[in-house]
């Protein structure tokens, strides 16, 4: 049905009108759009670091230190007054999975080096760079970040400190295994201590059936100390 609007008013009258109140609608749309998206990236990035801190915060010390240690390598601003968390990262501010990776190397490298749980001057000197000390002595770590920051990949990275591609990208729920020839020595004496234990018991148990099933080797046993307690006796 067309309206009285419709056929007193020009053309040009209407797509006005049309135009004025299209603007309109953007006008109170946008901001809402803007905010849900803003709201929507906040989220993500909370999820991500929720999910770094989960990962790593056991091996840094706490989910304090190492929410302080993540938004430092995200921002590439100090958040701490020590520790890993107090240095500018030599590479700038990182993505999400840089930072998983830079952490993860950085295990690695203090796995070589025989520190499962560093403390902040040991995590400190294996992410920046510096003197790393431990029970064993000083080591000079040249730090996962300033090697990046001079343009060495993380494959490259990964393979001085005996990682391989699961380790730095495990599927979820897969602990980061830090393999290393110590390690994987002492695993392989191990290994072999467990199978010889066991071939043992077998053996054992299969000697100890037999004897069951034949009743006549124990009644040899009693007539050979008789033979040897009469031979005695002449």
């Amino acid at each position: 049905m067309t309206s009285i609007f419709q056929i007193c008013s020009p053309v040009w009258l209407r797509r006005g009108v049309r135009a004025t109140v299209v603007a309109m609608a953007c006008a109170v749309a946008a901001p809402a759009l803007v905010l849900a998206q803003g709201v929507t990236a906040t989220l993500d990035n909370a999820a991500s670091t929720e999910r770094l801190i989960s990962e790593f915060g056991g091996w840094i010390g706490n989910r304090h230190d190492a929410d302080q240690l993540v938004t430092t390598l995200r921002s590439g601003r100090p958040t701490a007054t020590e520790g890993a968390a107090s240095k500018e990262p030599a590479t700038g501010p990182l993505g999400y999975g840089e930072v998983r990776l830079a952490l993860k190397l950085a295990q690695g490298a203090l796995a070589q080096q025989g520190v499962a749980y560093p403390n902040p001057d040991q995590l400190q000197a294996a992410l920046h760079g510096g003197v790393l000390r431990t029970p064993q002595g000083e080591q000079v770590m040249d730090g996962v970040l300033p090697q990046k920051a001079r343009g060495t990949g993380w494959a490259n990275m990964a393979e001085r400190y005996g990682l391989t591609t699961e380790d730095l990208l495990p599927p979820p729920g897969k602990a980061v295994t830090v393999k290393s020839a110590q390690q994987s020595a002492a695993k392989g004496k191990a290994k072999a201590g467990a199978k010889s234990k066991a071939s043992a018991k077998a053996s054992s148990k299969g000697k100890a059936k037999a004897s069951a099933k034949k009743p006549v080797a124990k009644s040899a046993k009693p007539a050979a100390k008789v033979v040897k307690k009469a031979t005695s006796g002449k």
